[in-house]
This record gives structure tokens, C-alpha cells and sequence, in this order.
């Protein structure tokens, strides 16, 4: 009984072990591939310049976010850039439209961008960010 315990503890501990490696959403190389193609300038709180392409929310190309009660969401055709900013614990977007409209919404924190930049991937969370402008 000992030597069979022990063989099945040899086989799914590895097994187990793989399986957590697999799930690790926060990779550099692996980042959301979305199906519409758009490229952006993030820069940061510390004014670090980022061009991408290939960039998502979240793997998403839209901006996702509240106003009063209701949710919103903003596809990234429609979106020139957008401005964040802390605002009483709460994160805030600035969204300037493509028609020069501005539409303020609370988004989430815990949302990250991607993009690929000349040297690899990118990801940084919304928060960090201080604009994302679109290039259309």
C-alpha cells in the first residue's frame, strides 16, 4: 500500500506542478491578442513614452467603465485618447472622443493594457497610466 501511495504521489505532482505554470496570466511574453488591430501611445505616471501595436484593455478593444449606475463601453474606434487620473480612491477616464466630445467615466483599477512594442511585449495597469492616445 506504501509503495502504491508513493507512485501516485510521483505522478501527480508533476502534474500539478505543470498545471500551475500554465495558468500564470501575468507572463510578459504571453499578452491578449485582440481581433481588431489598433496601435497607441501609453504614457505612464512617470512620463515614459510607450508606442504599441496590437493594443487591448484587458483583450478588449474598448474602454469599459461606469457613470451613475449604468456601465459603459467605448469601442476603440470612437476613442482620440483618454486621460487617467486618481480622484478620491476612485480611477477616472477622461475620454476624448474622435468627435472631440469628452465623456468622463470611472474604470476599473485592476484593468491592464497590452501592446507590443520594437522590443517584446508591454502590459501596465490602468492605474499606472497617465494618457493612451489611438492612432487611427
Amino acid at each position: 500500500m506504501k509503495k502504491y501511495s508513493i507512485c501516485i504521489i510521483l505522478i501527480i505532482v508533476p502534474l500539478v506542478m505543470a498545471m500551475g505554470s500554465g495558468f500564470d496570466g501575468d507572463s510578459p511574453e504571453k499578452i491578449p491578442l485582440p481581433t481588431e488591430k489598433f496601435s497607441a501611445t501609453y504614457i505612464d505616471q512617470m512620463d515614459v513614452i510607450t508606442e504599441c501595436t496590437g493594443v487591448s484593455i484587458n483583450g478588449k478593444t474598448f474602454l469599459e467603465g461606469s457613470k451613475g449606475e449604468g456601465t459603459y463601453t467605448i469601442a476603440f474606434k470612437e476613442i482620440k485618447d483618454i486621460g487617467f487620473f486618481q480622484k478620491g480612491g476612485t480611477l477616472t477616464g477622461v475620454v476624448t472622443m474622435t468627435n472631440d466630445e469628452r465623456v468622463e467615466l470611472d474604470i476599473h483599477k485592476d484593468h491592464k493594457a497590452y501592446g507590443k512594442t520594437k522590443y517584446g511585449t508591454f502590459q501596465i495597469a490602468l492605474a499606472k497610466l497617465k494618457t493612451m492616445t489611438l492612432h487611427h
